[in-house]
């Protein structure tokens, strides 16, 4: 006897295959070119908040960021970069690299935490960037947002000493190291801090709005294909079923 399947096998394991891409490919298509549709409205409302004159009271940015995620910001600070976080895994153009982040005062009141932009990193794991910052009193500008933890591969155990590499944005762990208490947001500084820091301003800002609608208008041109390609193999079947 023969292992080959036979040939009245192969039409019924295409039509199990026409099921599976209608019940699983095509709403995975039509999925990922709504996901695109909402990252350009992402994009758009982050690129027009930007464009809003900043503010220039702490009080009044928070509130504002009750409302909206991002909040451009003109405030003085006093830097505190005596404990320096370095942020894991943040890539540059390609580029391995960490994302300073340091606690500051704001208006001689709270303290909040400051992101000064992007460091490159060692060729060596076991070496961090030598940053060179000093304590200052300084007007900034910046975006205000909360703080987004990062996707991390494993749990890993916390380091000592500093500067600190750290593997996501874990405020309670924050505060303990830093032995005070942080409001719970993340200003982003525009302001350069140091000639090794790539502030967020001068960062690539990813994929334009319009970019990310050619994308979805790609995947649901993929998903109207397949949904043709299914209905004409339906009844190419069915004709070809009739004509035995």
């Amino acid at each position: 006897m023969s292992d080959q399947p036979s040939k009245a096998d192969s039409p019924v394991a295409f039509k199990y295959l026409r099921w599976l891409l209608a019940l699983l490919g095509v709403p995975l298509l039509f999925g990922l070119g709504y996901w695109q549709l909402q990252r350009a409205e992402q994009k758009q409302i982050w690129l027009d908040q930007q464009a809003v004159e900043p503010m220039t009271r702490a009080a009044t940015a928070l509130r504002q960021l009750e409302r909206q995620a991002w909040v451009p910001v003109r405030l003085e600070v006093e830097l505190l970069p005596y404990r320096i976080f370095l942020l894991d895994n943040r890539t540059l153009n390609g580029r391995v690299g960490y994302e300073v982040i340091v606690p500051m005062r704001v208006d001689e009141g709270s303290f909040w935490l400051a992101s000064l932009g992007w460091v490159e990193a060692p060729s060596h794991r076991d070496r961090l960037p030598a940053l060179q910052l000093e304590q200052q009193r300084i007007q900034v500008d910046g975006m205000l947002a909360h703080p987004t933890g990062s996707m991390t591969l494993a749990d890993l155990p916390a380091e000592v000493g500093w500067p600190r590499r750290i593997q996501s944005v874990d405020l309670e762990q924050i505060r303990q190291a830093l032995e005070m208490e942080v409001e719970a947001v993340m200003l982003h500084l525009k302001t350069p801090m140091s000639d090794q820091i790539t502030p967020r301003s001068a960062m690539h800002q990813g994929v334009s709005p319009q970019r990310h609608q050619g994308y979805a208008v790609q995947w649901f041109a993929l998903a109207i294909t397949l949904l043709l390609w299914l209905f004409w193999a339906a009844r190419h079947g069915r004709r070809q079923g009739d004509g035995k």
